[in-house]
């Protein structure tokens, strides 16, 4: 839509390459979202033994969830929306409040300095790269071409 006539099958690219983006975003945030889920299992039965097929299990019952609540149950998404919303901001403060009088204090010069390499890699730069990847994973703005383009 916003490439000229002569290069349009850029903008047939770009598109399609959107598409299979979101695509993969959906399914990767399903499988974290089983993962966590079968993680919490384990962390709180430590009789648990995690299956990989109760994982993938786990990941079609996130999957379903999502499409009941944006097509059969649309009318309840702004309502669930601001349930997500309430539960984030008071999770935050139940989480923080907790985090900051009960935890133990470092001073600034260890907090700054003091860099870890609990995976054991070659060097501190791939160490910090490999540790960010599940951070910027949040961050990637699969839809921001959508944003701009509107």
């Amino acid at each position: 839509m916003l490439a000229p006539p002569s290069h349009k099958i850029f903008g047939y690219i770009t598109g399609w390459l959107t598409v299979a983006g979101w695509q993969a975003t959906f399914a990767s945030g399903c499988f974290l979202c089983g993962t966590l889920i079968q993680g919490l299992m384990v962390l709180t039965n430590p009789k648990y033994n995690p299956l990989p097929w109760q994982g993938t299990l786990l990941y079609w019952a996130v999957v379903m969830f999502c499409v009941f609540i944006n097509v059969a149950a649309r009318g309840l998404l702004p309502k669930f929306e601001g349930l997500i919303l309430l539960l984030h901001v008071t999770g935050f403060f139940a989480i923080i409040i907790p985090l900051i009088y009960l935890s133990d204090h470092s001073t600034t010069s260890e907090v700054f300095t003091t860099f870890l390499n609990g995976g054991n890699w070659p060097n501190q730069g791939l160490s910090l790269l490999v540790g960010m990847l599940g951070n910027v994973f949040a961050f990637t703005g699969a839809d921001a071409a959508t944003h701009v383009s509107t």
